[in-house]
Parts: structure tokens; C-alpha cells; sequence
């Protein structure tokens, strides 16, 4: 698995409140749930990947709760099993960010952070 690169740390930040209406969303959500990730979710997996997924933006209670796409909800079932099936993940499910999933030759990210 590829890390991000300078430029692209430089470029995303789980920090960002550039869009003011997103950030106060994500305020409400760490204060009605305050174990939950809710903060801009990164990318996941290879930086020089030839596959790339793109969800619309982090589910509430799957993203928003674990900082991982597709992590936690109910499309991250089918997708996780479907990238390993095809040989893009090293498991067939991502429960947390710390579980040892790697995805090879494949990116997640959400067109809304």
C-alpha cells in the first residue's frame, strides 16, 4: 500500500472548515456523537491505483463514525467483499481504520469530504 505523498497531505486536511455549512454539520455530529470520527474523511488505499471508487460523500453513520469510506454501512459490505473477490483488498471487510485492511492497485474517496 502506497502512503500520500507531501503535495497530497498539503492538499487535504482532516482540519479543513473551508465549506462553512459542511463544518457545522460535522460540529453537530461530534457533539450528538462524540466517539464518531466526523471530520472531513481522507482517501483510502493506493496512491497509484488504476482503480478508483468514488461514494458521494461519508455515511453518517459509517464514514462519519469510523474516518474510513465505506466503513461501518451497509455499501461497504458489498464493496470490501467485492474488491477482494477481485484482488484488490487484502480482506473481505473493513470494520476500523486500525484493521489491517490493504487495498492494491485501488482508491476510495468520497466526492464530498
Amino acid at each position: 500500500m502506497a502512503t500520500m505523498t507531501t503535495r497530497q497531505k498539503d492538499i487535504f486536511s482532516t482540519d479543513c472548515r473551508r465549506c462553512s455549512r459542511l463544518a457545522n454539520f460535522l460540529d453537530g455530529i461530534r457533539q450528538e456523537f462524540p466517539g464518531y470520527f466526523a471530520r472531513p474523511v481522507p482517501p483510502f488505499g493506493d496512491a497509484q491505483a488504476r482503480l478508483l471508487v468514488v461514494g458521494l460523500a461519508p455515511g453518517m453513520h459509517g464514514a462519519n463514525r469510523s474516518g474510513r469510506p465505506f466503513t461501518g454501512d451497509y455499501a461497504g459490505l458489498l464493496l470490501y467483499r467485492t474488491l477482494h473477490k477481485f484482488g484488490f483488498a487484502n480482506r473481505p471487510e473493513s470494520i476500523h481504520v486500525d484493521d489491517g485492511l490493504l487495498l492494491t492497485g485501488c482508491k476510495i474517496t468520497n466526492a464530498v469530504k
